[in-house]
């Protein structure tokens, strides 16, 4: 029971110190602070801005072209021809590009590879079939597209008699593909 008046007498103890803590303080009794401060603030000027009218510029008869020496076409130098004609040689001997093909077949059977072949030969005349052995599979692949929606638009057409056939990345002969592209662009009667 001691130790019960005890707790009690220190929890009352610790219950008016923590109100008191908590009551308003007066502040008065720390003084008046001033301090001057013009001495360090910046000062600005205020200038009025002028406004000037502009003046319209008088309706005047217009000047007429006349061309300069500098004005005159440029000619092209022998030097300059013969590095263009170089380009152009250098251009024409490229035969091969990045393209597409389509893979009509890829097995083991030899007839059924010379059927695709077939089949390509009678409906597509224009475009070139390819077939490839390493032993034990066959591959057929299909054109010399420049463009995959070429390639696409072929394979649309064969895609019921091959379900399987895809578009493969090649390099393929420039001159077919454009062969090809002629064909393909040709209006049908």
């Amino acid at each position: 029971m001691v130790s019960q008046k005890t707790t009690l007498f220190f929890l009352l103890v610790a219950g008016i110190l923590t109100t008191t803590g908590c009551a308003k303080k007066n502040l008065t009794n720390l003084g008046n602070y001033s301090e001057n401060l013009r001495t360090v603030r910046p000062r600005y000027t205020y200038v009025e801005p002028v406004i000037e009218k502009t003046k319209i510029p008088e309706k005047s008869t217009p000047t007429r072209y006349r061309p300069t020496k500098a004005d005159e076409p440029l000619y092209v130098t022998k030097r300059l021809e013969a590095i263009l004609d170089t380009l152009a040689m250098r251009n024409k001997s490229i035969r091969y590009i990045n393209g597409f093909r389509v893979q009509l077949y890829v097995g083991n059977i030899r007839q059924e590879a010379d059927a695709a072949k077939s089949f390509v030969y009678q409906l597509f005349p224009e475009i070139m079939p390819y077939v490839s052995y390493s032993q034990p599979t066959y591959r057929v692949k299909v054109g010399d597209f420049m463009y995959r929606s070429d390639a696409e638009d072929f394979l649309a057409n064969v895609r019921q008699q091959y379900p399987a056939a895809v578009i493969l990345p090649d390099r393929v002969e420039i001159k077919r593909g454009l062969e090809i592209r002629a064909s393909i662009n040709e209006p049908k009667y």
